[in-house]
């Protein structure tokens, strides 16, 4: 019998609101009386202002376009690695496990799902998944104790 595909992604939704609140920015950078009514921007912050634009209509496309960021099928794990999509046969998957990358002096806290493969580590996080990965590991690790 073969396993039902699992797959997991940000969703479409926040994909937008990344859109448009980039859009939102790109257009308050593009027009220097809108920056100065609504932030008194001058034109080094527009720029910076654009900058962060720009980040998230970018981030917006990448979710998007690399979306499922992970998913599994009967011969193992398919993930989005940058602007790649890679695909990790189940022999290459030595162990899953939720953990969380902290930076206590710059209070960062990334949730994140990590694959233990025969070349490294990969590290997916809780935003590319969409979902918690304390969850998604257990879901895999009982993927591959039926099928590895």
């Amino acid at each position: 019998m073969a396993p039902q595909k699992l797959s997991w992604s940000p969703s479409l939704l926040r994909c937008a609101a990344y859109a448009a609140g980039g859009g939102a920015l790109l257009v308050v950078a593009a027009v220097e009386s809108l920056a100065w009514r609504a932030a008194s921007l001058d034109n080094a912050g527009r720029l910076l202002v654009g900058l962060v634009g720009l980040g998230l209509v970018g981030l917006a496309v990448r979710d998007a376009a690399g979306r499922p960021a992970l998913r599994l099928t009967a011969g193992g794990l398919d993930y989005v690695d940058g602007l790649r999509r890679r695909h990790l046969p189940w022999a290459a998957v030595l162990g899953v496990r939720s953990a969380a990358l902290t930076h206590n002096r710059r209070l960062v806290h990334v949730r994140t799902l990590e694959i233990e493969t025969l070349d490294g580590p990969v590290l997916i996080s809780r935003r590319q998944l969409g979902a918690d990965p304390e969850q998604v590991a257990e879901i895999i690790e009982e993927q591959r104790a039926r099928l590895g």
